[in-house]
């Protein structure tokens, strides 16, 4: 395809054949094309693909991040993971359960997705995994994120999942009321579920837990969103509740991007530095 020069100069002046217009000063032997160069120059590379635009993924790159906690906890479990990321500009949301029920949980992370401004990552921890298996099917969810956390497929519970590798959390270190609601003792939450943690932390969270109800393990996975998109897994290495070798024979059935950490299974305040490594690979992997 050839440029007439001309032409181009006569659609950019709205005179002929890119002719000047009368003058009195005809000695100057600038043309309006002359004026205009630049602006032709940058017309004509647009047009033959010589501009480089930012590429795709970093056009896509996800700013919304909405972070599930688990059973027994509540969302301020996430708060060093959360600094982290808001102060790199991502827009972090911490949904809150009642751990009454998963459809309530579902329901209610369900709400904070329905709020978001565009594209997100869905991230969960431990139980907060089976909630995100669900939710994530939403079409504005672009990817999953998993720390030490459960990853059903359709059909699973946490129950079922336990059971088939299981670990060192067991009945009889729990307190189950006549609603069905339960507390983890003192002593099994510091030495199972809190390992990693100071003892200090570990204390805290253990008396300012949240009353998760039974029937919680027992929920039936509806849908599996990772089976359609793509997902991360941080798996903890020393983890007592979900077993680090469950936590890897999901994964590798979900094809997840994998990261191991040595810890515990509060790895979102164990380890938040890692965690919010991993969450920004997936927002910047994902479109």
């Amino acid at each position: 395809m050839a440029l007439d020069v001309r032409e181009l100069n006569a659609a950019m002046t709205g005179r002929p054949n890119g002719l000047p217009a009368a003058t009195s000063h005809q000695h100057r032997t600038e043309t309006p094309i002359m004026y205009h160069l630049p602006s032709l120059l940058l017309s004509s590379a647009m047009v033959f693909g010589f501009v480089t635009l930012p590429s795709g993924a970093a056009l896509a790159d996800v700013k919304n991040i909405v972070l599930v906690h688990g059973a027994n906890v509540d969302g301020s479990t996430w708060r060093d993971v959360y600094d982290r990321l808001t102060a790199e500009d991502y827009k972090v949301t911490v949904a809150q359960m009642p751990l009454t029920s998963t459809e309530a949980d579902i329901a209610a992370v369900q709400r904070i997705v329905d709020v978001q401004d565009g594209p997100m990552l869905l991230v969960g921890h431990s139980y907060g995994g089976i909630v995100i298996t669900e939710v994530g099917a939403d079409p504005d969810v672009r990817g999953l994120v998993y720390i030490a956390a459960f990853q059903p497929d359709v059909g699973e519970s946490g129950g079922g999942l336990l059971a088939s590798n299981p670990g060192e959390f067991s009945p009889d270190m729990l307190t189950v009321f006549d609603d069905g609601h339960y507390l983890i003792h003192e002593d099994g939450f510091l030495t199972v579920v809190g390992n990693g943690l100071s003892d200090q932390d570990a204390i805290f969270v253990a008396r300012s837990q949240a009353a998760s109800n039974a029937s919680i393990l027992e929920f039936q996975t509806q849908s599996a969103a990772w089976v359609e998109k793509p997902s991360w897994s941080v798996i903890a290495t020393l983890d007592r509740t979900i077993t680090p070798d469950l936590q890897r024979q999901m994964s590798q059935r979900a094809g997840s991007t994998v990261e191991e950490v040595e810890n515990g299974h509060m790895l979102p305040m164990t380890n938040p530095n890692e965690v919010a490594d991993v969450i920004r690979q997936a927002a910047e992997a994902v479109e």
